[in-house]
């Protein structure tokens, strides 16, 4: 049994992404509107895990922890990272640099506790984790994972054709109705791996876009899943389903370009969520 102790800061910051070995062209590409100078506001959330002390009750006294998190981002709070911090004059300030130059700076050890994950959010959007691991060598390394928003809305019914109309009323209920109904999901999209040691991304954000818009949005955006999608011909458009079938789609779509699509989360209400990790 593991114990967390999370802690949660926030901190702006002004920034501009582009390598100064790559054309306008490709920086745009590589970042979008992001190679033009902007600012973010940042939500930190850092975990230390540990035995409880049977003195105090504590994991790490959060009087101890305050000032680390004050020390770790001062240099960026207020600043333009790429003009005002070393480290991000040769390394694009990407969420996910941003994201490890932390986890580097954090001590790795705070009483007890141990540095065991970070959450790093940039945007509603975009934010990166990063989650110690320990392998069979006892070697301490980390995995960083960047997830990515998206909202889409679709119409379903859920009805079993075999089972009876009654039967599938006392199954699904008002779900069952004959014109079916509709939800305006959220997608969740986490993809795991190294940042590309030039641009500081797992992945081009404009690229993961555009694969989310044409592997998911043109086939289930603004559509009836039991009448318009193929998918759910012989497959009851439950979320369990819709997100098994996403997750099997990006994760094609992904290894083909070598990346390694980690989960997703898919939100059906505010009520209602589902998961598919690989």
């Amino acid at each position: 049994m593991k114990t967390y102790l999370a802690r949660r800061a926030y901190f702006s910051c002004g920034r501009q992404l582009r390598v100064l070995d790559l054309s306008p062209e490709q920086n745009r590409a590589a970042f979008g509107r992001d190679v033009l100078p902007h600012g973010i506001d940042c939500t930190l959330d850092i975990y230390y895990s540990g035995a409880i002390e049977e003195h105090d009750g504590m994991i790490v006294n959060l009087s101890d922890l305050k000032p680390i998190l004050a020390q770790a981002l001062a240099p960026l709070d207020g600043s333009f990272l790429d003009r005002d911090v070393t480290y991000f004059q040769h390394s694009p300030p990407t969420v996910e640099n941003l994201a490890r130059y932390l986890w580097n700076d954090l001590p790795s050890q705070v009483g007890q506790g141990t540095l065991s994950r970070l959450r790093l959010q940039e945007t509603s959007r975009t934010f990166v984790e990063i989650n110690k691991l320990e392998n069979n060598k006892l070697e301490i390394e980390y995995s960083m994972k960047l997830t990515r928003c998206y909202e889409f809305a679709a119409a379903h019914r859920l009805h079993v054709p075999q089972m009876s109309d009654s039967e599938n009323t006392e199954l699904y209920g008002k779900c069952n109705n004959p014109s079916g109904h509709g939800h305006n999901y959220g997608l969740e999209v986490t993809l795991e791996g190294e940042p590309n040691a030039q641009t500081g991304t797992i992945i081009s954000l404009p690229d993961l876009d555009k694969i989310v818009d044409e592997e998911i949005f043109e086939r289930f955006d603004h559509k009836h899943l039991n009448v318009d999608c193929p998918e759910f011909e012989n497959l009851v458009p439950t979320s369990e389903n819709l997100a098994r079938v996403i997750f099997e789609i990006l994760e094609k779509s992904l290894k083909e370009r070598g990346y390694k699509l980690a989960k997703i989360g898919l939100h059906e209400t505010t009520k209602n969520y589902f998961e598919v990790e690989a």
